[in-house]
């Protein structure tokens, strides 16, 4: 049975694990990851809304290092990139608000510091909860809305985009 401190050890190893990354490359991290509530974040729903979206990701970027971890986290995609950690937080914070899937995912960018660029420092607003558009670590924080709510959105979005996407392709054959 999975339990927070599942979750937090996973974290720490990954944290040492971007850490190393950026040494040995010299090179930002990207950091891709489902933002999916709760204990189980190793579900199919979690697992498509990750492999959609470093799809889209990696068909805008070329890596120079691709680092897949599957842990109690969930499946996290560690890129390493040679190019300036704002023009990637630029592009990320484009994919996370223009794609029908980006509000799902995490996208972190890493400096050579190992410091983590916010939305904020490059004048972009704080992102918005999926339920009523309050800033969404207010929401996160307070509880204000219950992780079944949260995750019957997150599976409607998936069904939807999957819907779209497979309605689209079946117009063409």
């Amino acid at each position: 049975m999975i339990n927070p401190m599942n979750i937090l050890d996973a974290r720490e190893n990954r944290a040492y694990l971007q850490e190393d990354l950026i040494k040995k490359f010299n090179l930002p991290l990207l950091v891709i990851r489902a933002n999916y509530p709760g204990i189980d974040k190793n579900n199919k729903v979690s697992k498509y809304i990750i492999e959609t979206m470093s799809k889209t990701i990696l068909s805008n970027i070329s890596p120079i290092n691709i680092k897949i971890i599957d842990s109690f986290e969930g499946v996290i995609y560690l890129l390493s990139i040679d190019n300036s950690p704002s023009k990637l937080k630029k592009m990320t914070v484009d994919i996370e608000t223009t794609h029908p899937l980006g509000r799902l995912v995490d996208i972190d960018i890493l400096d050579l510091n190992n410091h983590t660029l916010s939305r904020t420092e490059l004048g972009y607003p704080p992102r918005r909860c999926f339920i009523c558009s309050d800033q969404a670590h207010n929401c996160v924080r307070s509880s204000k809305h219950s992780l079944e709510e949260v995750l019957k959105y997150i599976e409607i979005k998936v069904s939807d985009y999957k819907n779209s996407t497979e309605n689209h392709s079946n117009r063409y054959k």
